[in-house]
C-alpha cells in the first residue's frame, strides 16, 4: 500500500453483534495488509471463546476488560495493549459501570469478511445458533471453542475446555 488514505469514522464498515457491541473497520485488509478496527462493548458484552490463525493486537482506549488467552486471565484499562498470538483460544468481556473501547488490528488481514457473514447471524431475537457461528468461523480459519467470558465466569470457571493449537 503506497497511497495514503484516511478513512472516517462514520465511513467505516460497521458492523453490530447486539444493540452494545458494535465493530467499526477503518481498513480491511488481506493477505498483504492488516485489518484495522474499533470496537465498543458494553459491560458483559464480549466474544466466544475462540482461536484464528492470525496474530491481534488490541489496545484498550476506554474503559476495562477482562481478557482470557491461552490458560491466563488478565484485567486491561486505558492505554494497556493484549497481543494474542495465532492459534491460541481466548476471548475477552466489558467489565465495570461503563462500556469499553477497544483499537484493534489483525495480521494478516481479513477478518472483516468473517465479521460479515456472523454479524448477521446475532441479529436473531435470543441467543445466536452456535452451530452456524461455527461453521462461518471455519469457512474463513477460525473456531468458536466455547461460550462468552461471563458464561464461562457464571459456570464457575475461565479456563478454555480446548488447549491452545499444535499447529
Amino acid at each position: 500500500m503506497s497511497t495514503p488514505i484516511v478513512t472516517r469514522g462514520d465511513d467505516a464498515l460497521t458492523f453490530t453483534t447486539s444493540p452494545t457491541d458494535v465493530m467499526r473497520f477503518l481498513a480491511g485488509g488481506d493477505e498483504n495488509s492488516p485489518d484495522v478496527y474499533v470496537e465498543e462493548l458494553a459491560p458483559g458484552d464480549g466474544p466466544p471463546l475462540h482461536r484464528h490463525p492470525w496474530v491481534t493486537w488490541e489496545v484498550v482506549v476506554a474503559g476495562r476488560i477482562r481478557v482470557l488467552v491461552g490458560e491466563d486471565t488478565y484485567e486491561a484499562g486505558a492505554g494497556d495493549l493484549i497481543f494474542t498470538p495465532p492459534n491460541v483460544p481466548h476471548t475477552f468481556m466489558a467489565i465495570g459501570d461503563g462500556p469499553a473501547k477497544l483499537v484493534g488490528i489483525n495480521w494478516p488481514g481479513g477478518f472483516h469478511h468473517l465479521y460479515a457473514k456472523m454479524a448477521p447471524l446475532f441479529q436473531v431475537a435470543g441467543p445466536p445458533d452456535f452451530g452456524a457461528l461455527a461453521a462461518a468461523a471455519a469457512e474463513h480459519g477460525a473456531e468458536i471453542l466455547g461460550p462468552p467470558l461471563a458464561h464461562l465466569e457464571s459456570a464457575g470457571g475461565v479456563q478454555p475446555p480446548i488447549p491452545p493449537a499444535d499447529r
